[in-house]
């Protein structure tokens, strides 16, 4: 066999069997380490997969004059834009599995059994359906049919779980600071949904961690502090042996008011998924500081452009936000100056603007 086909083969068992092994440690009896082993395990399952796929295609997993392989994220984009072999819905699901991963490896998160279920049965069903798609064969060629689900309680709504969720950490959060360090942990593993499902797929932060918080305590609601996760949905198939999980990502649903919501809050979900980005957002993005970010605002007058920039007063509190566009628009600006030209040239309208 040539060595391209044994290195595919290699990568695709020990791929395999990382997804076997997070089964395993899901369906541990004790709870030590569970959490983050299984979402650590599940990873490796899909950077191997992924690799395998690219050594397929390519021939290669490494960039040229470079002597590491491609990182999760490449893996990623290479499958999905170059190959075609991943769909939008698939790399958005990836993506919070990679944001998961990232805060069990890097900080302390509380995982709920719930949201644990629900990245583990839906890692499995989409590893069945990248593996299918990309080898031809399926997951039960390889291990009994036994043990692919992971759990026999799937949840039907992911709006209830989440909604339960973000309940629980109201709850830690309303009993004052000693809880916070809980509600903070609760908080990261929500806030991978949220991050993770955004078209440029970020990770968890701890400074948008405690904007968030700070953001909640003020009183504003779930609703406009995380947009995105009211796109996604599950959809589930079978209801024993095999089942099937997938998450999906959606337009803004719009629906009536339900009691004690604030109908204007819920007509208006679409508009924050819009307007996603703060000025300090911005700034963090194009790494300068908010005055010379607002700088470079002044050379492509943003505040006039409806693509880029909006403002909407809900009650008593003014949101001024920006675009996706506002972003890729001012990435190019800064390409044609420097800090010092651009500051030179707007200073005195970015120190007059209130």
């Amino acid at each position: 066999m040539p060595r391209e086909k044994r290195d595919v083969k290699e990568l695709k068992q020990r791929a395999i069997h990382s997804l076997v092994l997070a089964i395993e440690l899901f369906n541990r009896p004790h709870e030590n380490g569970r959490p983050e082993g299984t979402l650590i395990l599940l990873h490796h399952a899909f950077e191997m997969l992924l690799k395998a796929i690219i050594k397929d295609k390519k021939g290669t997993v490494h960039a040229k004059g470079q002597k590491y392989s491609y990182g999760f994220n490449k893996c990623l984009e290479i499958v999905q834009v170059e190959l075609k072999l991943l769909s939008k819905d698939e790399r958005s699901a990836l993506s919070i599995l990679d944001a998961h991963r990232d805060t069990a490896v890097h900080y302390y998160q509380d995982v709920s059994e719930d949201l644990l279920y629900l990245q583990s049965q839906s890692a499995v069903t989409l590893f069945d359906d990248i593996l299918s798609k990309s080898f031809g064969v399926k997951l039960a060629d390889f291990i009994p049919e036994r043990v692919l689900p992971v759990s026999t309680r799937p949840p039907k709504d992911i709006q209830l779980l989440i909604d339960s969720e973000l309940s629980q950490i109201d709850d830690l959060l309303g009993a004052g600071n000693r809880r916070g360090i809980q509600a903070t942990a609760r908080l990261r593993s929500v806030m991978a949904l949220a991050t993770a499902s955004r078209d440029n797929a970020e990770r968890v932060t701890e400074s948008e961690l405690c904007k968030a918080i700070r953001r909640r305590r003020a009183g504003e609601e779930w609703k406009v502090i995380f947009p995105e996760i009211g796109q996604l949905r599950l959809e589930t198939e079978g209801g024993g042996i095999p089942f099937s999980l997938r998450i999906r990502k959606e337009g803004m649903p719009v629906r009536m008011a339900g009691d004690g919501e604030d109908a204007m809050v819920v007509r208006d979900r679409d508009w924050f998924d819009k307007f996603n980005l703060s000025l300090d957002d911005i700034a963090k993005k194009l790494n300068k500081t908010q005055p010379k970010t607002r700088a470079y605002m002044f050379e492509i007058n943003i505040w006039n452009n409806p693509e880029m920039y909006g403002e909407k007063k809900i009650k008593s509190q003014r949101y001024k936000r920006y675009t996706q566009k506002a972003i890729e628009a001012l990435r190019t600006v800064v390409d044609q100056y420097t800090e010092e030209e651009i500051w030179e040239k707007h200073k005195d309208e970015v120190l007059r603007r209130k």
